[in-house]
């Protein structure tokens, strides 16, 4: 795709109205004619520009499915799919097979930097702008380098870093055009150092408060800043930037893990980022679908995919008994005939392999596919998760990284750690690896995970496939380079086209 489709795509955004709640910061209404200098002189035309920015970057719907599970969950040890359609399209991510030329991997990247053009668009019209307060052209500043930045992030997590893409404010579209075309990737320190700088200026202008829901907040800018400190292995910066997520005094544990994920418990204080869903085409969590097993007695408004997806055995064996986070996995079921289903173990004690996730528990006012629970990004829970790691990096097994992993676990019913179990920062470090599977399965984070321990690709040896260190990144999408030669393939994947 031409970068200049990109600016486009972002221009439309003027066509949007501002947002007055959640279900009007979700809504797109289009207008047949406007006048873009006259919308931008005051409130509601910039926030009709942001509202445009947010839409592209939310990860929802199919490429939620595709971003979180088969990019991310469905080459580690946690789940992977059968059936359907999507069997094939699935299979390279569970075989670590994917090719350069992957429809899903240019998708995605096309669709981040749709989201980053409409963030940059944002920035233009704000240079220089009257009519609007100082706090508020900073705080909209705020909302678009937050937008840009966790898009980056995401594009970094999955291929390294990737071009830095600014346009000047007045360029012709030929100048745009060949600003795409010719573009290199930055180097992992300017990449890096790009978005420090945009989410500490978000985290210094944004509030607190997440209102509407979805907006970016201060704390959602220190923590993705937190987590690419993690990425980096920075784990100073990691540790005090968490830190400063914590002294907010904003979020707190759910108390209630399987009702957190659920539409009855969204409005809580443990989501610190996230993308708000409705039972709406367009606007939706699909999860549920894939998750549901063969027959099972779903009410009318559901629907089943035929394609499957399927937790291990052997991850639900990690759980200790009682654990509150194993209520939304399902081992048992009795069918629409009346049989009894089991999915952890057959009859010999045989694993079965067939665990479901319902995570984001089923909508009762879904429509069809059309499931309304929102889409968590990042919640305290990663945080806390992270400063413990972080603390443990730094100086070793430490009361305080017990402490925090401890306030997780006391919300699953688990009885505490102990810091003389774990002499070594080995032995905390792999205990830590594995808390975090067990606490953020089905979200997306167990890949990074891995990849941040070292253990990616030796896990994915020991489950039999034929994984090479190189591929802890994914290829540059082909498309993408054949539109930029500039563009440099990640090392592994030369020559692969």
């Amino acid at each position: 795709m031409k970068f200049s489709n990109y600016i486009r795509l972002s221009a439309l955004a003027c066509l949007m109205v501002g947002f007055t709640g959640c279900t009007d910061f979700l809504k797109e209404e289009i207008y047949t004619e406007y006048d873009p200098d006259g919308m931008l002189q005051d409130q509601s035309g910039l926030d009709a520009l942001l509202t445009g920015a947010y839409a592209r970057s939310r990860i929802i719907e199919y490429n939620s499915r595709n971003y979180t599970f088969l990019m991310n969950e469905f080459p580690t040890d946690i789940a992977f799919e059968t059936g359907g359609g999507l069997e094939r399209d699935a299979y390279p991510f569970i075989n670590f097979s994917w090719a350069v030329d992957n429809s899903f991997l240019n998708s995605f990247w096309g669709k981040m930097y749709e989201a980053v053009a409409s963030a940059n668009s944002v920035l233009n019209v704000t240079d220089g702008l009257t009519g609007i307060s100082e706090e508020n052209l900073k705080s909209a500043q705020g909302e678009a380098r937050f937008i840009r930045a966790v898009s980056y992030y995401y594009l970094l997590n999955l291929f390294g870093p990737t071009p830095i893409i600014e346009i000047p404010k007045n360029a012709t579209p030929d100048e745009i055009e060949e600003i795409g075309k010719s573009t290199p990737r930055a180097s992992q320190e300017e990449f890096v150092k790009y978005l420090v700088d945009d989410l500490t200026f978000a985290a210094e202008y944004l509030p607190v408060e997440e209102n509407p829901i979805g907006k970016a907040t201060k704390g959602a800018a220190l923590s993705v800043l937190t987590k690419l400190y993690m990425h980096e292995k920075d784990w100073e910066k990691a540790a005090a930037t968490a830190q400063k997520v914590i002294d907010l005094n904003y979020y707190s544990l759910y108390a209630d893990y399987k009702k957190m994920f659920s539409v009855e418990g969204e409005d809580n204080k443990e989501y610190i980022y996230r993308a708000p869903c409705i039972a709406q085409s367009g606007y939706h969590n699909n999860y549920m679908p894939h998750a549901f097993p063969p027959n099972y007695p779903i009410q009318s408004n559901w629907i089943n995919f035929g394609a499957q997806f399927r937790t291990y055995t052997a991850f639900y064996d990690t759980f200790e008994a009682g654990d509150a986070r194993t209520e939304v996995l399902i081992t048992h079921y009795t069918d629409q005939n009346g049989e009894e289903v089991e999915l952890l173990r057959d009859a010999n004690g045989n694993a079965l392999d067939d665990v479901r996730s319902f995570k984001y528990w089923p909508d009762p006012n879904a429509s069809g596919e059309n499931n309304g629970n929102d889409i968590v990004y990042i919640r305290y829970a990663d945080i806390l998760l992270c400063r413990a790691e972080a603390l443990n990096e730094l100086n070793g097994p430490n009361a305080e990284s017990i402490s925090l992993i401890n306030q997780v676990r006391q919300r699953a019913k688990v009885a505490d750690i102990v810091l003389g179990d774990y002499p070594t920062k080995e032995s905390l470090r792999d205990f830590i690896l594995a808390e975090r599977g067990r606490e953020f399965f089905s979200e997306g984070l167990r890949r990074e995970d891995l990849i941040r321990h070292g253990k990616f690709i030796s896990n994915a040896i020991e489950r039999g496939k034929n994984a090479k260190p190189y591929h802890v990144l994914y290829p540059i999408p082909q498309r993408q380079r054949e539109a930029n030669p500039n563009l440099a393939q990640n090392p592994g994947y030369e020559g692969a086209e």
